[in-house]
């Protein structure tokens, strides 16, 4: 079967180092998450020419794909392919195979110049994956393949389709993507890996009054069929291709960035990210010029399954953002980061996932350090003390041996949104953090490296061993790190960080006294503080009784909060204790909120800590699941149905 189909290849890194560039080079890669031949063939161009049909919740119209054949060349190998015999993976000889799912695949055509010629294709049962018979057809030059199709209406993993009742303005149907990790081979055939980096142009039809947004520059619109031209010049993996159509207004918060959303949450969204060209500012003074001309960003409807997407040009962002007071800014930061770290540098598969999420969490803390210009220090290290805390709680509920607790981990047979939270994010910051702190020892120098490593890498993928072998060369006089234990053992870091500030100490001294807080104690805490006093109380797994938590509701009130950060953590806790006041304002958030990451904690706390609640939960989960993103349900799913 063509599954098994490698290829022997000669290659010879001395040969290369003397006549070219390694980094100029093809690099040749592994990815378990991909049965793709992007070893053998790399897909350089992707244009869409596609009908949003809300009438059959369907795209429907053609992909045209611009291929390089990888012949005839010198490659640079990935250390990821460990085959001594130098066979490579996912080349497939002379079958183009594409990543697919549950897509209607109609024809097939070979364009030359002004000519098609129909291929004859197959799909894969097993994989769903789409073969392309490419016997006959020149190496020698790029191909374009055209491939005719529709997405499933049931089963479309990366799109959501709203009816006009699920948007906030009640008036018009709405439907969004979210490609990552490897959704986007139900949206289109594709090479479903950051590995395989593809510029793109498309052509998108949609119903009058609709917009349609997407991953790139919008060049045209054509006001008569309500089409829209889209072009990213800058090649991007098929997990960043992006996709929003429905009743939409803007702002222009600076000549280079403006939101979308809803128009009844416009001046919310306004408000709320007013500083966002001051954001980007610092970002840039810390890693270099913005690359992607314009950074927009959407406010999407409350089932969107993440805080944030990091789309180039497109950003999507969830409205649990909308707090009032611009205490959650730190996620538009990050997603901004994410235009360096993720976006320009990326992962090669997603066995690497902590080259994205740790670079951007950890850089994250540093701009949000340096936007406070009388307490930025403070004000970093209390953000890292977050993260740590969320690392902690992280670790607990995946369990201290967990495979999923290591930075780096396999994923044969494993979808990569199974291993997904927060330790991809945090513990890589926490290696960041050690290497800056207690073995460079230095931040300036450190800043130095980071600005270094993204020219290096920018607009390239990489793994791990890239990394410490870049790290190593760029600081030779610099101790030895313990990599094994950072990246391959399961647990906390080997290194306990101190992040102790006047900020942490307020709150970890409320954390330990024995008696419940008081509204007076509590009063002098901002958002962020509150927040975090909680994820404290969390992991005090002894303390946290129903009396103490009672007494804290008496006395604090809060349920007055209406910081999302704040209210799941609350829930959680009463969840845990039993807490019965607040269980219909929970299911309520429940029905309302489709964010993961407050979600998630919600259901499988009423797991472990409530069983006597789970048929009421499970009733609620099955009544409601047809409302929330199909990546949430699986993974909510998957939770509810383990027998841990």
């Amino acid at each position: 079967m063509f599954l098994c189909c490698k290829r022997q290849l000669h290659i010879y890194p001395d040969e290369t180092s003397q006549h070219q560039d390694k980094s100029q080079l093809t690099r040749l890669f592994y990815d378990p998450n991909s049965v793709s031949s992007f070893n053998g063939y790399r897909i350089v161009h992707t244009h869409f020419d596609l009908n949003v049909e809300f009438a059959s919740n369907i795209l429907d119209g053609y992909v045209q794909l611009d291929v390089k054949p990888l012949n005839n060349k010198l490659y640079d190998c990935s250390s990821t392919i460990v085959s001594k015999t130098k066979e490579i993976p996912n080349n497939h000889e002379n079958q183009f195979v594409l990543d697919s799912r549950h897509l209607n695949i109609k024809k097939v055509f070979l364009k030359s110049d002004d000519t098609e010629k129909l291929l004859s294709f197959q799909i894969d049962k097993e994989h769903e994956a789409l073969i392309i018979e490419m016997n006959g057809i020149s190496k020698n030059a790029i191909i374009s393949i055209i491939i005719h199709y529709s997405t499933s209406n049931t089963k479309c993993t990366a799109l959501q389709w709203l009816t006009k009742e699920q948007t906030a303005d009640r008036q018009y149907p709405y439907m969004f993507s979210q490609c990552q990790a490897i959704h986007a081979r139900s949206l289109y055939p594709c090479q479903d890996t950051p590995g395989v980096k593809s510029t793109f142009t498309a052509k998108i039809t949609c119903p009058k009054p609709l917009t349609a947004l997407m991953s790139g520059l919008q060049m045209k619109h054509d006001k008569n069929t309500n089409t829209f031209y889209f072009e990213q010049k800058q090649a991007i993996p098929s997990y960043l291709i992006a996709i929003a159509v429905g009743q939409l207004a803007s702002y222009d918060l600076s000549h280079r960035i403006r939101v979308w959303t809803e128009p009844s949450l416009i001046k919310q969204c306004q408000y709320e990210f007013e500083d966002a060209e001051q954001f980007l500012t610092a970002a840039e003074q810390l890693l270099g010029k913005y690359q992607w001309e314009r950074y927009d960003f959407l406010v999407l409807p409350p089932s969107f399954p993440y805080g944030g997407m990091e789309n180039p040009c497109m950003n999507f962002l969830t409205p649990t953002l909308l707090a009032g007071d611009r205490s959650l800014i730190s996620t538009i930061v990050h997603e901004m980061t994410h235009s360096w770290t993720g976006n320009l540098v990326t992962n090669e598969n997603w066995e690497h996932f902590w080259l994205n999420e740790g670079f951007t969490s950890f850089i994250e803390a540093k701009i949000l350090g340096n936007l406070d210009k009388t307490n930025g220090k403070e004000v970093r290290r209390f953000h890292a003390a977050q993260q740590w805390q969320e690392l902690k709680t992280t670790v607990d509920t995946w369990g201290p041996t967990h495979p999923y607790t290591c930075l780096v981990y396999r994923l044969n047979n494993i979808d990569p949104d199974d291993a997904y939270s927060a330790v991809q994010y945090y513990k890589g910051a926490a290696l960041l953090w050690h290497l800056e702190q207690n073995i460079v020892g230095s931040e300036s120098d450190f800043d130095r490296f980071l600005r270094s490593y993204i020219i290096k890498f920018g607009q390239k993928i990489l793994n791990t061993d890239d990394f410490i072998q870049y790290f190593e060369s760029y600081f030779p006089k610099a101790p030895s790190v313990d990599w094994q234990s950072w990246l391959y053992t399961p647990g906390m870091p080997p290194v306990t960080h101190n992040f102790s500030t006047q900020l942490e100490e307020e709150c970890h001294r409320l954390a330990i006294q024995q008696l419940p807080i008081t509204k007076e104690q509590m009063s002098m805490l901002d958002a962020k503080q509150v927040a975090y006093l909680l994820n404290l109380l969390l992991n005090q797994q002894s303390k946290i009784t129903y009396d103490y938590i009672k007494q804290l509701d008496i006395n604090c009130d809060l349920s007055k909060y209406s910081n999302c950060e704040i209210r799941y953590r609350w829930y959680q806790l009463c969840i845990r204790v039993k807490y019965e006041k607040y269980l219909d304002n929970i299911f309520k958030f429940l029905e309302m909120i489709g964010r993961m990451k407050f979600v998630k904690p919600l259901y499988i706390e009423f797991k472990s800590s409530w069983p006597e609640m789970m048929p009421r939960v499970q009733t609620f989960f099955n009544e409601h699941k047809k409302y929330m993103n199909p990546i949430t349900v699986k993974q909510i799913e998957i939770r509810l149905n383990s027998q841990n």
